[in-house]
């Protein structure tokens, strides 16, 4: 039964404070990772029965695609499958030991002997047994694709408009008009013209290579521009340098065959990493959590913003426990695939996700930071075309709910639960986010309203469009790198041989895309469906204005995919609720 929604100014139920206080002993953070997580998840926090049974689902597949990788492959695996008796699953299974399932059915395997290093760039294709070979393994070398994949790829918030010559990146405009396309151009017209990005990964300098039990891993720290044609709508790569030195690192281009695509894959690389690192651990998962745990603390189940934000947390503790405890953890997925060292890891995790600013990071304010706002300079770029629609129509649901919960200005700031929550969020003694609101509290319903409209567009779509990708675009290792393997190019002259040295073993490949595929495959709960927990007439009304709005961006979207290459993570229908996988 639905419980009525009531301020704590207006409550006269005299336990509401001790109600709260025995929640609150509930909930405690945990700092041991370096950032504030729950140190104990309740019943309440976990996701629906149909979330455990989608899970099991997708790891069933994922199980039989990895059977028929050892089958057909004639790979000698270091480690045999494992085999569990039905009655053993089912034990599982009713223990809720989901990292005993996760081992049997998405199992480490080790390494290939006696090296595991592919004889031809066909052996990453024998990967996908039973999971559909995505796009890219048939488009990965195609400059037109690497462009895309800072549009519409799993990390595509990178770009950064230049607007002048970076000093550490020699980009001239013989360079410039020496790439096809450009060579009626000028450097300088295009970057008056707001044509010219870029994406530096000088913040990936925290962390050191790792280590694969065969050989040397490495992770890079390049720097890529792209730039529009005069003549086209979409980029362009035109330079790279492997490093942030150019003195080290000498610029590539297109016209450098080989080494151009190593150059690309150090690239990939860096991309890939800070994506699975930051953009997707650190700047969803890891954000949210916090936000949840004070929720929980601060706001009484009866609070209109407690039932607002419910539905946007299931999930997502025991979904983080999960990766913190078993994920993250030395010799499992993400250590085994990304290019960097595990302490190094941990320590960016840290450093850049207590860096976060949260106001910074607002969609629109972002957009514009970084000059992607600009649909002149960039007329097409996925994400943001699809993104922007849904942060409005957020915007517009939860200013609705804000005035229909908050009648008057003045009840914001006598709202004793809210201010204690936001308060909590930003404090060094609880959750850590930098920028929450006023760093202290709320100062009025315009920045109660963008807050709520952050939390939720990241706990949701922006969770969405980070971690379905994964699936599309990662699970074909040379085309969704997290890690070399040989130093990037100090010369033009490299061969197809020294790409085929680059490119991971495929014992990574077949780790990444067990992980990838099955996080990329679980879709739990859909945008905007609240289930009966709003019957007033007043938020059913707004509610309906919002589930409307989002089925004519459904259309919008599936008719902009019939004119460019499909970009499906942002269709409302695909955009669960919270974090939850």
């Amino acid at each position: 039964m639905t419980k009525a929604r009531i301020l704590p100014q207006n409550d006269s139920n005299s336990s509401r404070a001790s109600e709260l206080a025995t929640v609150r002993a509930q909930y405690v953070y945990d700092y041991s990772y370096g950032v504030p997580v729950c140190a104990q998840f309740q019943e309440r926090d976990k996701a629906s029965l149909l979330w455990t049974l989608k899970v099991l689902r997708a790891l069933y597949k994922n199980r039989s695609n990895t059977d028929a990788v050892v089958k057909n492959t004639g790979w000698n695996f270091q480690k045999p499958l494992p085999h569990k008796s039905p009655a053993e699953l089912a034990k599982d299974l009713a223990n809720k030991d989901m990292k005993a399932l996760f081992a049997y059915y998405n199992p480490e395997l080790g390494q290939i002997q006696p090296t595991g290093r592919p004889k031809s760039r066909d052996d990453y294709q024998k990967i996908f047994q039973k999971e559909p070979r995505p796009y890219n393994a048939d488009h990965y070398l195609e400059d037109a694709y690497f462009a895309h994949t800072f549009t519409a790829g799993p990390n595509p918030m990178m770009l950064n408009r230049m607007l002048a010559p970076l000093p550490n990146f020699p980009l001239n405009d013989s360079v410039f008009r020496s790439v096809k396309g450009f060579e009626s151009d000028s450097l300088e017209q295009a970057l008056a013209q707001g044509r010219v990005y870029f994406t530096s990964y000088a913040d990936l300098t925290i962390l050191t290579s790792g280590q694969h039990p065969q050989q040397p891993k490495y992770i890079y720290q390049p720097i890529v521009a792209f730039a529009r044609p005069l003549q086209s709508n979409t980029l362009t790569p035109i330079a790279i340098q492997c490093g942030q030195s150019p003195q080290q690192h000498p610029l590539l281009t297109p016209n450098d065959g080989w080494a151009w695509q190593i150059a690309k894959g150090t690239v990939w690389t860096a991309h890939n990493c800070y994506h699975e690192i930051l953009t997707h651990l650190a700047y969803t998962h890891l954000l949210i959590e916090p936000i949840a745990i004070a929720t929980r603390r601060q706001l009484h189940e009866t609070h209109p913003i407690h039932a607002l934000l419910t539905p946007h947390f299931e999930g997502t503790m025991p979904i983080n426990f999960l990766a913190v405890t078993k994920l993250i953890q030395p010799g499992e997925a993400v250590d085994r695939v990304v290019g960097s060292e595990k302490v190094s890891n941990y320590a960016a995790i840290a450093k850049y996700r207590l860096a976060f600013s949260f106001k910074d990071n607002y969609f629109p304010k972002r957009s514009a930071l970084y000059g992607i706002d600009d649909r002149k300079a960039l007329p097409v770029h996925h994400y943001r075309d699809d993104a922007a629609p849904i942060w409005n129509a957020l915007h517009q649901w939860i200013s609705a709910y804000v005035d229909i919960s908050y009648p008057q200005e003045l009840s914001v700031q006598t709202d004793t639960e809210l201010q204690a929550w936001a308060a909590e969020i930003s404090s060094a003694k609880g959750g850590q986010v930098k920028d929450f609101a006023s760093n202290g509290g709320i100062k009025d319903k315009a920045e109660l309203i963008d807050t709520l409209t952050m939390i939720i567009f990241t706990a949701g779509p922006q969770h969405a469009a980070v971690n379905f990708p994964q699936r599309t675009d990662l699970s074909f290792i040379p085309g969704g790198m997290m890690s070399g393997y040989r130093v990037p190019p100090q010369n033009k002259q490299m061969s197809e041989q020294d790409y085929l040295d680059f490119l991971p073993p495929l014992d990574v490949a077949l780790k990444q895309c067990q992980s990838t595929s099955f996080l990329g495959s679980v879709y739990h709960t859909r945008l905007g469906d609240y289930g009966n927990i709003f019957p007033e007439a007043p938020i059913q009304a707004a509610l309906k204005n919002f589930q409307n709005t989002l089925k004519e961006q459904e259309l919008k979207v599936q008719a902009a995919n019939k004119t460019r290459l499909s970009y499906e993570h942002l269709l409302p229908s695909r955009i669960p609720q919270s974090t939850n996988i």
